[in-house]
This record gives structure tokens, C-alpha cells and sequence, in this order.
């Protein structure tokens, strides 16, 4: 590799653009490679000509974040318009805001409760079914999902949507699975409600992106994968590897544990009539489906338009070489990460690991973001102790 640039980024995702975008920023001469046809990662999306449906090609990304500090950096790349996320499940044929909150309990359970009644009634609920099933302290998913709510709701929202996710039944899944989805007893429906940024950018996640990489110090490089040009590496290159870990190690120590996902797609009259509907049902085989148009709230002659743009969203196992969209986090996976980290290294001793491949976490896009960021300063930091771009191993 040329002696002219400082850094490598591996992974032209929201990570390594940020990473790429404030070492630049600085001074340092980045190249930025990714072994797909396209910059975004997951997030890449692209303007349908028929349409001018925005096509979110991984599944909808939604920005959403209660920190300052990373909505006034990416909004220095884009303007956002004022989407508001949210999400309707459907069970037995009928529609229910998720997460539940106090419509979802009162037509679930075709009752007319207020706030109070019903905060009661799902206590009571939760503490029926914990002594019917012999939960005191939840062991598993499905444990805590009765403690939460009792069995009716759990059943009807949250288990069988879940065994589809994970390929397996919710006894098996760790409980901390369910801190993510909260229980709201008002009629608040926003699906991100403690969010104080949210939106989707008017020109699209991938022009965000190029905006990120438009710089005269980094250079980018597309249908390029790492192993390709690892053995012109020079010494004192800093890499910042935002891709599988266990990949980069060829699977030495065997596979981390992901999941994939796997996306059919249509354009039909057939629309769903919002962006986002969930499939709780055990005998619907897709978890969701996705209906692009209604994200451009700025664009009301795409929304208003006859056609829609749907993908249908399918879990699937994770296979060598397909894609990685998400950890599946346990004990046993985050020692084997561990190991792994061990293995980097030593076997590369000037690369750092991010992103949320690298990283082995199932992190939104501003998580990414904040982390990339600190990254970045931690970089830069040592750049200026040293006085040479040469840096240690951070973890």
C-alpha cells in the first residue's frame, strides 16, 4: 500500500465513515476500501427511477438518537426531514401499536381502561401468571416476558415474533433480550419515544455517507476486500477494521454466533398504508414488512403515489460468507469474541476493531456514531503524543 496515507479504514459504513470523516478532518491521508459495489454498509439506500421511492436495500434504518452531540455531527452531512418512526403489529388479523402501551392492552384485551387500571391489571396480570408458571426470578425469555406482562400479552406480542427472529424457542434466549421493548400505559405510540432527534435524511443515507468521504484526504476504494491487499500493508499504516472478526481470523477458533436476514421485494398497488408492520404470528414466516414510500414525509407526491415499494423481511441463518446483521449475544459468545480479540492482536499488531461487526455489538446508528467519534479523538490523541502515526492496539 502507498506510504501516503495514515489510516485504513476497512468498512465504508456509518463507523468507518465517521472515523474516516474527523482523522481527515485533522490532516491524516485516509484510504477507506469495502468489498461491496457501494459506500453505507447496511445503510445504503437508493432512489428507485420509476418511483422515486428512496429503497432502503438492508431494511429500514431509522435515525433516531437522544444525544447532542452526534446529531449536531451527522447534521453537518444531510438534512433530515421530521419522520416520527412508528410501528403497528399484527395478530389474528387485527393491528396493534407496538410497543405495547395502553391501546395495544385495551383492544387486546377489549376493555376501556384508563392509565391506572390498566398499569393494575397488567401487574396483576404478570404476578397471576408468575406464580401459575413458578417465576420468581426470570431465567430466560420467555420467563421474563410473563413477569412483564403476564402470558396473554407475552404470547400474542412478543414470543412467537421472537422465536422467528432467533430461530429458536424464547426459553432458550437470555432475558436481557426483553429490557429492550418497554410497556408504556399511556396512548403514546412513537415507537423511539425518548428520542429527542429523529428522522430520515431527504437525499438518502448513501448521499449522507458520500458527504461524509468528500474530502481531499480520503480516497476511496469499492469492490476491495482487506485480504486483498493485507500483504501490502506498510508498518506504520493504522487500520481500523470494521468487519467479522472471526472472518478476518479465517473462523480459527470457529464461528461467532450471528444472524442474518434475508429480503424479498416487490413493487406492487399493494401497500401497506404506513412504513412499518410486524408480523407476531407464528404461521407468517417473515417478522416484517416494509413499505419504503412513507418514509419521505418532505415528498408527499411518493407518498401519495399508487405504487409502493415493499420488502418483506425473513430471518435467517448465518452462513460463511452471507451476511452478518447482528450478534447473538451470550456468555458463551462474548468469551470466544474475546479470544479472538486476543487473536488480532497478535497477528496485527497496528489495527484497531469497530463497528458493529468489529466490535461484535448490536448498536443503532448513533451508538455507532458516538463510538466512532471517541474513537477518532482517542486516535488523534495519540497521534499528537507520539508525534508519529504509529499507535498501540485499543481496545
Amino acid at each position: 500500500m502507498e506510504n501516503r496515507f495514515d489510516y485504513l479504514v476497512v468498512g465504508a459504513g456509518i463507523f468507518g465513515a465517521t472515523v474516516a470523516e474527523r482523522l481527515a478532518s485533522a490532516g491524516n491521508k485516509i484510504l477507506v476500501i469495502d468489498r461491496r459495489s457501494h459506500l453505507a454498509g447496511n445503510i445504503y439506500s437508493y432512489t428507485d427511477q420509476e418511483t422515486g421511492i428512496e429503497v432502503h436495500k438492508y431494511g429500514s434504518h431509522i435515525f433516531h438518537t437522544e444525544m447532542d452531540e452526534v446529531w449536531e455531527y451527522i447534521t453537518k452531512f444531510t438534512e433530515f426531514n421530521d419522520y416520527t418512526h412508528t410501528v403497528n403489529t399484527r395478530h389474528d388479523g387485527k393491528l396493534y401499536p407496538m410497543p405495547i402501551n395502553l391501546d395495544t392492552i385495551n383492544l387486546l384485551y377489549e376493555t376501556n381502561m384508563d392509565a391506572e387500571e390498566a398499569e393494575k391489571f397488567v401487574a396483576e396480570e404478570a404476578r397471576r401468571d408468575s406464580e401459575k408458571y413458578g417465576i420468581t426470578e426470570p431465567k430466560n425469555f420467555e420467563e421474563k416476558g410473563i413477569s412483564l406482562v403476564g402470558e396473554k400479552l407475552y404470547t400474542a406480542f412478543l414470543k412467537n415474533y421472537t422465536e422467528k427472529q432467533w430461530n429458536t424457542t424464547a426459553t432458550n434466549l437470555s432475558a436481557e433480550i426483553l429490557s429492550r421493548i418497554p410497556v408504556r400505559f399511556s396512548h403514546d405510540n412513537r415507537y423511539f419515544m425518548t428520542a429527542r432527534h429523529q428522522g430520515i435524511p431527504k437525499d438518502g443515507y448513501t448521499r449522507m455517507v458520500e458527504n461524509m468521504l468528500n474530502s481531499e484526504n480520503i480516497e476511496v476504494k469499492l469492490n476491495t476486500d482487506f485480504k486483498d491487499i493485507e500483504k501490502d500493508l506498510l508498518e506504520n499504516v493504522k487500520t481500523i477494521y470494521c468487519g467479522q472478526v472471526d472472518e478476518l481470523c479465517d473462523y480459527e477458533l470457529g464461528v461467532l454466533p450471528w444472524r442474518s436476514l434475508r429480503f424479498l421485494e416487490e413493487k406492487t398497488e399493494d401497500g401497506l398504508g404506513e412504513a412499518v408492520i410486524n408480523e407476531a404470528d407464528k404461521d407468517v414466516p417473515y417478522t416484517r414488512a416494509h413499505d419504503y414510500k412513507y418514509y419521505q414525509i418532505h415528498q408527499p407526491e411518493v407518498i401519495e403515489q399508487k405504487i409502493s415499494y415493499i420488502a418483506r423481511e425473513y430471518p435467517a441463518d448465518f452462513e460463511k460468507g452471507g451476511e452478518a446483521y447482528y450478534p447473538v449475544n451470550n456468555e458463551e459468545s462474548a468469551e470466544l469474541y474475546e479470544k479472538y480479540v486476543s487473536l488480532v492482536k497478535e497477528k496485527y499488531s497496528n489495527m484497531v476493531l469497530g463497528g458493529r461487526l468489529g466490535a461484535y455489538q448490536y448498536w443503532d446508528m448513533d451508538k455507532a456514531i458516538k463510538n466512532a467519534l471517541d474513537l477518532a479523538e482517542v486516535l488523534m490523541k495519540l497521534f499528537l503524543l507520539s508525534g508519529k502515526n504509529r499507535c498501540i492496539f485499543v481496545d
